[in-house]
């Protein structure tokens, strides 16, 4: 039987639009939705495309009405920044314009007071706005990123002097005081600058009173039919006199996870009368490197202030401020044992034979001189004396942002990293849907440099991509397998919680050798039980490389198990070492999926 539609006519074909037609709406529809970074890498994307293909059906008018149209509303960006006072996110198109060579467009901009427009005056502006805004604390943390404070003026280091000694800042002010003492400068009244000398340095009971101890209360908790408190203890400490409080992001996790499903009260219990609750509010917090800025309403005269001196070396005296399973106002020292150590998804860690308990968590790290060195974070249960720290270089990157409330934001490329050797690094993976991904990088390629600075390792690399903010146009350079060098530019989007997570929840775990266990492989077999691979590269340090596996092992993975609880993948397979006469064993790897090499 046939069924007829009433009404006949002519099928309609259905011409797919070309390979122009899709590039150049992708452009249009990330500049409709404000996404101008992700609309240049894009655009830049198409021109590759036209000059490495000479057929490419294009138009030019329309190709060069879209570029004015990027490089006219990235402007306006800057602009409107500007106008608002929003000088982080003028830095943010700032770099971009600078990256893509477009310095030319804003010759004519300046701030608001005259100064030229670049990124260390941009800097200036930031620090002069939260001071006038009595947000000195914040605004002074800006300063860490000037390498000299010669550009600045006579009054205005006055300005940022007065501020850093008002917010108890001394190895600011110390900075401050330096530079104005090498142009000659004898401002400074003499009680300042005896307060500056005397108060610089706080003696331990002073230390102490400026540390808390954290208390979250999240109910009762039952266990076999029996019920009982539930309470998280950790450590924290007074970074701004306002009743800004640091701690680790895990001691009040419960008060900002969407995932936790429960009661949870946040209090703080100051050092001087432990037996009070006052009740506090997370502002700002970072699960990436662990940490979270807290608010009381009660000021404090003891601030703790980053240190401005060298990076630690093993074997320098340290002392640790905590409540140790709830015993308040306990000060331990010790040794740095060993520094860089690669512990978390970004830049790296202290470790250090200081005594950590349960209650350490968020406590101050300090030097001999009472400065802030690092927060204490993590120990070792196993293992007596092998605790970590996360030091000054890495939150002062982040300090700032904490002010902004809520979770903060980090940049992102998504592409795993290998050392090679001393000065290589090798895209080992690249995360399906991530900037890198959408540029066409590859694993094979080396990374050679990234916003114009050569990179030859995987913290350097990180601490380089951490100066900039999420919509930021980056230069990038790669080096492919024949030696020829290809310069892209690549739009930094908000690095995910979790990058590799996504690969685990899809069931796509084969695509993880090599950013979690180092190493390559290809599928040589399929069948109903197993399927088989070999291995075509171990990168040296790897999980599958101290695992004792080596190029052209065959094997076949058996099962996949992801413990979420531990953030950990196993995988166990049935191989045939090489280097064991081929003979076949059973093998589990297993690895953080919160691996610290991706970018």
């Amino acid at each position: 039987m046939y069924i007829f539609t009433a009404c006949a006519g002519t099928p309609t074909q259905y011409d797919a639009p070309g390979l122009y037609e899709v590039s150049i709406r992708r452009v249009e529809d990330a500049l409709g939705k404000g996404n101008i970074s992700g609309a240049i890498q894009d655009y830049f994307i198409l021109e590759r495309r036209i000059n490495k293909n000479g057929n490419f059906a294009t138009n030019s008018a329309q190709i060069e009405m879209l570029g004015e149209e990027l490089r006219a509303d990235l402007v306006r960006n800057l602009e409107e920044s500007l106008e608002g006072k929003n000088y982080e996110r003028s830095l943010t198109h700032y770099f971009s314009i600078q990256q893509l060579g477009w310095l030319s467009l804003i010759e004519d901009l300046s701030l608001e007071n005259g100064d030229a427009l670049n990124r260390e005056n941009l800097i200036r502006a930031i620090v002069r706005r939260d001071i006038e805004q009595d947000r000195g604390v914040r605004g002074l943390s800006y300063l860490r990123y000037l390498d000299t404070l010669s550009a600045l003026g006579d009054e205005e280091l006055e300005l940022f002097y007065q501020s850093a000694i008002e917010e108890m800042k001394y190895p600011i002010a110390r900075r401050v005081l330096q530079e104005q003492t090498s142009r000659g400068l004898d401002s400074q009244e003499e009680p300042v600058q005896q307060s500056l000398k005397e108060e610089s340095r706080f003696s331990h009971g002073q230390l102490i009173r400026g540390t808390v101890t954290v208390w979250v209360n999240r109910g009762i908790k039952v266990q076999g039919g029996v019920g009982r408190p539930d309470r998280v203890i950790g450590s924290g400490f007074y970074v701004d006199r306002r009743g800004y409080i640091l701690t680790n992001y895990h001691v009040i996790s419960s008060e900002v996870d969407p995932k936790y499903e429960g009661y949870s009260r946040l209090y703080v219990r100051p050092s001087e009368n432990p037996d009070q609750r006052i009740p506090a509010r997370v502002i700002g917090f970072d699960p990436v490197f662990d940490v979270a800025l807290l608010k009381v309403e009660r000021s404090t005269d003891t601030v703790l202030s980053f240190s401005s001196g060298e990076d630690q070396a093993p074997g320098d005296r340290i002392y640790a401020i905590g409540s140790p399973g709830g015993l308040e106002n306990s000060i331990t020292s010790g040794i740095v044992s060993a520094v860089k150590r690669r512990f978390l998804q970004l830049g790296d860690v202290i470790q250090v034979d200081v005594p950590i308990n349960q209650g350490n968590s968020g406590g101050p790290l300090l030097d001999e001189e009472g400065n802030l060195i690092g927060i204490v974070f993590a120990g070792i249960e196993q293992f007596e004396g092998v605790n970590f720290a996360v030091p000054v270089e890495w939150l002062a990157k982040v300090f700032p942002k904490l002010y902004e409330r809520g979770e903060i934001e980090h940049p992102y490329l998504g592409i795993s990293l290998q050392q090679l050797d001393e000065d290589s690094l090798e895209i080992s993976y690249v995360v399906p849907g991530s900037p890198a991904y959408k540029l066409g990088l590859e694993a094979g390629e080396e990374l050679v440099s990234l916003a114009g600075e050569k990179v030859s390792s995987i913290t350097e690399a990180q601490r380089l991509l951490l100066a900039y903010l999420p919509g930021t146009v980056l230069s990038l350079t790669t080096r492919e397998s024949d030696g020829d060098e290809r310069t892209s530019y690549i739009a930094v989007a908000k690095r995910p919680e979790t990058p590799l997570k996504a690969a685990v929840d899809l069931g796509h775990e084969e695509n993880l050798f090599a950013p979690l266990f180092g190493m390559q492989v290809e599928r040589v077999k399929d069948s109903l039980f197993r399927t088989s691979f070999q291995v075509t590269k171990v990168y040296r340090g790897g999980v599958a490389d101290e695992s004792g596996m080596s190029v052209n092992d065959p094997f076949s993975v058996q099962k996949w198990d992801f413990l979420p609880e531990d953030n950990v993948l196993l995988v166990q397979l049935r191989i045939k070492k090489r280097k064991a006469g081929f003979l076949e064993t059973g093998v589990q790897l297993g690895a953080y999926i919160s691996t610290p090499n991706i970018l």
